[in-house]
């Protein structure tokens, strides 16, 4: 079962380069767990470094170490001056555009990078590695814009902007905090981002931030490579990503459940048996979740459509209003009165028509033509005073007035409301967005999964370049013997563990996120065309125009259903792959690019889209349930509908601004009390 929630603890993570999962991730990313490194990753980087050391002081020809990067990588550089060469790699690489990356993906990059630095491959000192922790644990938000990697070497200039305040350099900027840091958010409010302080003033600046040990520290050789060479801007914002594309999954499911109901589905399309036959993964299994969702309707198991019954009603209503004007244009003739009476007991009937819990649990167990059967028999009494009714308007001896037409039209809508409250024949199957959800959802829920498998081999890999690989000692040493014996017994493997590869490329990032963007976003596509079909009543079984009582004069779902449609085609537009895309750099040495941080971006956008547009779903399902009282949606249902309403959701009788009613909906979505009504992947 894939399970992504984020473990609820007090206990800091541990960093050991190896095991760190995308719930991990996002605990530090948005929750603020604490970070600790492991001692035995301090023993990896520590002995890593004295090969680092050793190779300088020796003065071999390493890329990064003694020569320059990229294109200059034959440029020799003096030993004495590897530590210009570092700092002046993170502030020509700082070149980063746009908008700034929100904290909680800055916070997983920064996570994402002390990780594969406590591989031990890096060669950076554990004190520096130290000084990211510390990042984390002081709540330092660092200024990084979004825009200037190509995924390949990694996310320089992303990386490169962190980097620039772990040195503390003077251009560096970070987020100065007016209050606490409640809540990791793409907009802050409540401060804004500024210089890093001169060094007389980092105290005072540090103890009015709460920093409690983050202090910036002067990068040596290799360092600079190690903190700004890999895939922790893309992979960060991927298992993000990922987390919110396995949580919108669950609710699309829900959404899918709620919309089945609302509007009057056949649940021949979730039949176990249909499922086992294409045996697609995740296919059968949505199919079930859906199924335990609607189990124990009432709506689903009578043959009695409430949608059509309440609609009769308020046709009678509209027939007495009528009347109203009829008496007040020509007197209140006995015609008048009869009628008015009769149908004023017509509608005060309806509401009696539907069954108790018990009679509703008996009818279920008949077959569907036992069911009409059934309801016929129970409408006709209800059906002949309405045919009643509708022939005293048309008698001669009615008042003949402009309204007169009016009663008749509404008489003639109730009685055929009341016919079509039962079907003819039981019902075959629904339109796509209906009847294939599994099938769709599957093919999300593939991608998901094969996604996060690709993402948890990156957040536990080493991703710079050179990779640096120590050999094993002997036996026991402190750091002064090993370095003693690299020296002496181990140089030559020394020498022959510098490698310089590609791990930096960023093309399994970017192919996983342009899949996941494509899956996710015909979860988007097929939502907004349940979405369409409550509104339009023409299909949807019985609730009215843009489930809005007296449409013309309300406008109702209309609009909400345009912003799911323009959601959608934006996705579209999103879906382009970036990983299709290269352009060289580096004057053509660095001549194939993943894109990949392109690509990351893009699918979160997807996403959050998605988000929305299951979000009016919820919405516009729940609004079509309220015409289909009495009767009861499934029992996990009804725990959801009333958690709706507690966060103060509420079925619409006119028109009202829509915008904060879906951003309420939406923001519930991340509420304790909704997540609770959420069924587990299986």
């Amino acid at each position: 079962m894939l399970d992504l929630t984020p473990t609820a603890t007090d206990a800091p993570l541990v960093l050991d380069g190896r095991s760190l999962a995308i719930p991990d991730v996002v605990a530090v990313a948005r929750h603020r767990r604490r970070v600790a490194i492991a001692p035995e990753a301090v023993e990896r980087m520590a002995r890593c470094r004295q090969m680092v050391e050793l190779l300088v002081e020796r003065g071999e020809k390493v890329y990064g170490l003694t020569t320059g990067f990229g294109k200059l990588r034959d440029v020799a550089i003096d030993p004495s001056r590897t530590e210009r060469l570092q700092e002046n790699l993170i502030v020509s690489h700082a070149a980063g555009v746009g908008r700034p990356f929100a904290e909680d993906v800055v916070r997983a990059a920064i996570l994402l990078r002390a990780n594969t630095l406590c591989r031990g491959n890096s060669g950076i000192r554990p004190e520096v590695v130290q000084v990211f922790v510390d990042m984390l644990n002081d709540d330092v938000y660092p200024h990084v814009p979004e825009q200037g990697s190509v995924g390949c070497s990694g996310d320089l200039a992303p990386l490169s902007h962190v980097a620039l305040l772990l040195m503390g350099h003077p251009q560096a900027r970070f987020y100065e905090r007016r209050g606490p840091a409640a809540a990791c958010v793409a907009d802050p409010r409540d401060g804004d981002f500024v210089a890093f302080p001169a060094p007389e003033d980092l105290d005072a600046v540090a103890a009015a931030q709460g920093w409690r040990a983050f202090r910036p520290v002067r990068l040596q050789a290799k360092e600079g490579l190690a903190a700004n060479n890999g895939t922790q801007f893309m992979t960060g914002q991927a298992c993000l990503t990922l987390h919110d594309a396995w949580i919108t999954l669950r609710y699309a499911e829900l959404a899918a459940s709620l919309s089945l109901e609302a509007n009057r589905g056949v649940l021949d399309a979730y039949d176990p048996r249909l499922h086992a036959v294409r045996d697609l993964p995740g296919q059968a299994a949505c199919a079930r979740r859906v199924a335990r969702y609607v189990g124990g309707s009432e709506i689903l198991g009578l043959y009695l459509n409430s949608g059509y019954v309440l609609r009769a009603r308020h046709d009678l209503d509209a027939a007495l209003d009528h009347l109203e004007e009829v008496a007040e244009a020509q007197g209140t003739s006995e015609a008048t009165l009869e009628l008015r009476r009769k149908v004023s007991e017509l509608d005060a009937r309806l509401p009696h028509l539907f069954p108790d819990e018990a009679e509703i649990a008996r009818l279920s167990a008949l077959t569907p033509r036992e069911q009409i059967a059934w309801g016929d028999a129970h409408l006709a009494a209800v059906r002949r005073d309405a045919s009643s009714c509708l022939r005293a308007v048309q008698a001669p001896d009615f008042p003949d007035t402009p309204a007169r037409a009016k009663v008749e039209e509404a008489l003639v809508r109730a009685l055929a409301h009341l016919r079509e409250a039962v079907p003819r024949a039981p019902l075959v199957q629904d339109d796509y967005s209906i009847r294939c959800f599994p099938q769709v959802a599957a093919c999300a829920w593939r991608a998901v999964e094969h996604v996060v498998s690709v993402i948890e081999v990156e957040i536990n890999a080493a991703t710079d370049n050179p990779l640096l690989f120590p050999p094993d000692p002997p036996g026991p040493m402190d750091l002064a013997s090993y370095r003693a014996w690299l020296a002496t017994e181990a140089w030559d493997e020394v020498a022959r563990g510098v490698l310089g590869g590609g791990n930096f490329h960023g093309e399994p990032i970017a192919i996983g996120m342009d899949y996941l963007a494509i899956a996710m976003a015909e979860i988007g596509s097929i939502s907004e065309r349940r979405v369409a079909h409550l509104v339009d009543e023409a299909v949807s079984r019985g609730l009215p125009g843009f489930l809005i009582e007296a449409t013309g004069l309300n406008s109702g779902f209309m609009i909400p259903q345009y912003t799911a449609a323009a959601l959608v085609s934006e996705n579209k537009v999103l879906c382009h792959p970036a990983s299709v895309d290269s352009i060289p750099t580096c004057a053509n040495s660095e001549d194939h690019n993943s894109m990949g941080s392109i690509a990351s971006r893009k699918a979160a956008l997807v996403v959050t889209n998605v988000r929305r547009v299951v979000a009016i779903e919820v919405l516009s399902a729940f609004q079509g349930l309220h015409f289909r009282r009495p009767l009861r949606p499934g029992t996990m249902l009804r725990r959801f509908v009333d958690a709706l309403e507690a966060g103060g959701v509420h079925p619409l009788e006119e028109d009202a601004v829509m915008a904060p009613i879906m951003a309420r909906v939406e923001g519930l979505l991340d509420s304790p009390a909704l997540r609770a009504c959420l069924l587990p992947p299986e």
